[in-house]
């Protein structure tokens, strides 16, 4: 009887753990997800090969299975971020391994979900940046991103850019623009049409109102009859 229940007991605990654990998997999730924030997708672009396209400070081949490598631009009130797509730290190993003088080392990028994102979607990531400059607040700074992965619960994309804060302005270049261009024929129609129209017209001048001529008194105008005045 002993045996029995001792081996009770061990069946009992394993099967507790066995749904402990089932529970946690089941409860875990994206990593980064109460950092996460909303971003319009504004536009994906592709770079072949060569230098960066913002910052210049890392070299780009095309990724695997050819198209260039993809740049997305996100939007938000903020500001706008450049992400781009994930490095495939596999091959960039490789090629730093195979680099020389004559050769040097490429870094490649994987194709992902957001390479088939249409432009105006809202899109969910998480993001750190470094801090901006005091002197140069909108300049880009580096960041690192996290976007979570449309077929994983769990799976998180970790991938790098930039962000470009936002500065408020009141729109005053493009009317001094507008002022200088407009109504002198070097625009296009459409183009003047469009922005010279955005314009608001001047009121015109309305010319002063005539001022009546004074009426001669009663008694004055039974003296003179209808003689005309010399």
């Amino acid at each position: 009887m002993t045996m029995q229940k001792v081996a009770i007991a061990v069946v009992l605990i394993f099967l507790s753990g066995v749904g402990t654990l089932s529970g946690q998997a089941n409860s875990k999730t994206y990593k980064h997800a109460p950092q996460y924030q909303v971003a319009v997708l504004d536009q994906n672009v592709r770079v072949e090969t060569g230098v960066d396209a913002t910052l210049a400070k890392t070299q780009t081949d095309s990724k695997l299975g050819g198209g260039g490598q993809g740049i997305h631009l996100l939007h938000t009130d903020a500001g706008d971020y450049r992400v781009e797509a994930p490095v495939n730290k596999g091959m960039t190993f490789l090629s730093a391994m195979g680099s020389n003088a004559y050769n040097p080392a490429k870094v490649y990028h994987n194709k992902w979900f957001l390479d088939n994102v249409h432009p105006g979607t809202k899109v969910l990531f998480a993001s750190e940046c470094a801090k901006p400059s005091r002197k140069h607040p909108n300049d880009a700074v580096r960041c690192t991103f996290w976007f979570p992965d449309p077929d994983s619960t769990t799976h998180e994309y970790m991938t790098i850019g930039d962000f470009t804060p936002f500065l408020g302005g009141d729109g005053s270049n493009t009317a001094k623009t507008a002022n200088a261009l407009c109504g002198t024929g070097k625009l296009n129609p459409a183009t003047e049409a469009e922005i010279c129209g955005q314009q608001s017209a001047p009121e015109p001048i309305k010319p002063p109102a005539p001022i009546p001529a004074p009426e001669p008194p009663p008694a004055a105008a039974a003296e003179t009859g209808t003689k005309p005045v010399n």
